[in-house]
């Protein structure tokens, strides 16, 4: 398994068998294992670390949970292409609870952090510690604006199975502790599932990218960088994690 830290996918031609070449972005990254990362292979070498799991679900919290909507929204709201619309706005629709505001993600995700909040690291006080999420959404925000919409489709494609790797590892951790009640962890379990049903649609938006060239390339600029973005995002919660650690 691959786990490329600029995430660059081999160089295909995009003017024959462009949707094949459109989907094999999907298939690409899907082979890259966000598991590799540091931050998740040592956590995996020793006893659960709550506080290290505090840290990364804070940042997340902080560089995802109020933009995502916005991007999605964005998204769909620039794009020609009601089909992709479509897509993205059943996801959408997941993350703002399907009509139940029990169920908005940003809240599910703010009750996991807050059953995390006694095991935080004692030295994480400041707001230096969440700097890993704030540019996370700072670079992220800057893709989405960028002036082809097919690289924040390219964006949301990789983001997707990103997630769903991630959430994975985020998992395997929980389940190795008994601390956290299930009630608490509704939103991992929720988006456990959600992430596989939201990266299988990724085939499905790369199916309908439009078969031609700047679309294509547009899409895998995408792709890269907001692949580049969540990796170098789970380096810098390592780092902040290692830093209060040793401290």
């Amino acid at each position: 398994m691959n786990h490329l830290t600029s995430a660059e996918p081999a160089s295909e031609s995009c003017t024959s068998e462009s949707a094949v070449w459109a989907e094999s972005i999907v298939l690409d990254y899907e082979r890259i294992e966000v598991s590799e990362h540091p931050l998740f292979a040592e956590l995996s070498e020793r006893p659960v670390d709550l506080g290290v799991i505090w840290v990364l679900m804070a940042n997340l919290a902080a560089g995802i949970s109020r933009d995502f909507v916005i991007w999605l929204a964005q998204t769909i709201a620039r794009v020609d292409d009601r089909r992709i619309a479509s897509l993205l706005a059943k996801q959408l629709n997941d993350e703002l609870g399907d009509g139940s505001f029990s169920r908005i993600h940003s809240g599910l995700l703010d009750r996991f952090i807050a059953a995390l909040a006694p095991y935080r690291p004692i030295q994480a006080t400041s707001q230096s510690v969440l700097e890993p999420g704030r540019s996370l959404s700072r670079r992220a925000s800057q893709l989405f604006a960028s002036s082809s919409v097919y690289e924040a489709v390219g964006a949301l494609m990789v983001g997707e199975i990103f997630a769903k790797k991630m959430d994975h590892c985020v998992g395997d951790q929980i389940r190795r502790q008994s601390a956290i009640s299930d009630a608490d962890l509704t939103w991992l379990v929720i988006h456990e599932t959600l992430e596989v049903d939201h990266a299988e649609d990724s085939l499905e938006l790369a199916a309908l990218v439009p078969h031609d060239e700047s679309a294509l390339l547009a899409c895998q600029r995408g792709a890269r960088a907001q692949w580049g973005i969540l990796w170098a995002f789970l380096d810098d919660v390592h780092a902040v994690a290692l830093r209060h650690a040793s401290s």
